[in-house]
């Protein structure tokens, strides 16, 4: 027995990990409710393959661990991967027998997911302990139905204490590598972020905006528009209040941004105290007042530095429109910059429009 239970926790373990290799999102309780939905699924598959390969003990009664994904996917996932995945793994104990042994079987394992659905988030801050205690309370009802079926087998206790005490290694060892493939995924999830967003502002950075800009001109079946955005005298702030301060104008002219920005439009952030603004679908016209529009909430917002001070800053903006001279993302930038220069060099605190638009 003890090396047919080694083999199912195996199975085990390798079935989490081809999940953790298909299944590119983290488990958690955040996860959209398909998402979830899915992750019960896959358990419950997961649980199906076990049985398939689970320990005769008598006629008709086969012993696994079964139970461990049901709580493994509740536990970090929530209530719905955790009542999916003990319906499948109910419904597909009958594929391989119908009879009482396997009715009583699919009671106990629907009572495990409804458990581990309603204790799961209370259990959570006991971290690997909570996986514990639902395998403990798991456990404790497969032997209990067990004892019911077959109290008077040769050297039943003897099988349920091997049972218990592998399944519950296992548990522990199963829950031990969930949650290291959780924070594996969340720590990459960051560096992929960290890798398109500015850290500072969060917007997205100069390389999506090359990304965005040459994407979005390369269709050329949408106008597009392009804002340049500089804040004005931008050095004289971080000499007369510090870099501190320059940090938490260009943190709230961010949010600015991106309050003004929707349908597929995106605001960035190109460097320093740089900005732009990609606007699909949008005639020159519409862009210029879309660009007076922010200058305007710019000039009229009260920026708050570490000090306590509110600070009024004012932006100069270039725009440039695709299908109206500019038909490349080089020509597009290089129109919308000399619209920008125009802007600093008769006075800043305005908006310019290229020449040809």
């Amino acid at each position: 027995m003890v090396e047919q239970l080694v083999s199912n926790a195996a199975i085990l373990l390798a079935g989490f990990y081809i999940i953790s290799l298909v299944y590119k999102e983290p488990i958690t309780k955040e996860l959209s409710i398909n998402r979830k939905m899915v992750i019960g699924v896959w358990a419950g598959l997961l649980g199906f393959a076990l049985m398939i390969f689970g320990i005769p003990i008598s006629n008709n009664v086969i012993v696994d661990l079964r139970h461990i994904p049901i709580i493994m996917v509740g536990f970090y996932g929530g209530p719905i991967p955790a009542i999916v995945s003990a319906i499948i793994i109910t419904t597909s104990r009958f594929l391989i027998s119908v009879n009482s042994a396997a009715v009583m079987a699919g009671v106990i394992m629907m009572l495990i997911g409804i458990i581990t659905a309603l204790f799961s988030k209370r259990l959570e801050k006991y971290n690997i302990w909570g996986v514990f205690i639902l395998n403990i309370i798991a456990c404790g009802f497969v032997v209990i139905n067990l004892h019911l079926i077959l109290a008077k087998e040769p050297d039943f206790w003897v099988n349920m204490f091997t049972f218990v005490s592998i399944a519950l290694v296992i548990g522990a060892v199963s829950a031990g590598l969930m949650k290291n493939m959780i924070k594996s995924k969340q720590l990459f999830q960051k560096y992929e972020q960290d890798s398109t967003l500015d850290y500072l502002t969060r917007l997205s950075n100069v390389r999506q905006f090359d990304e965005k800009i040459n994407h979005v001109m390369d269709a050329g079946s949408r106008q597009v528009t392009l804002m340049l955005i500089d804040i004005d005298y931008f050095k004289n702030i971080n000499d007369t209040y510090g870099h501190d301060a320059g940090d938490a104008i260009l943190k709230q002219l961010a949010i600015i941004l991106k309050r003004n920005t929707s349908d597929g439009s995106e605001a960035f952030r190109n460097g320093g105290e740089e900005f732009s603004i990609v606007l699909l679908d949008c005639p020159i016209e519409k862009g210029n007042f879309f660009a007076e529009q922010v200058r305007k909430e710019t000039e009229e917002h009260d920026f708050m530095i570490p000090s306590g001070e509110l600070v009024k800053i004012t932006i100069s903006v270039g725009v440039s429109s695709s299908k109206d001279g500019a038909n490349t993302s080089e020509g597009l930038f290089k129109s919308a910059d000399e619209a920008l220069y125009k802007a600093k060099l008769t006075g800043r605190n305005r908006v310019c429009i290229a020449d040809g638009n």
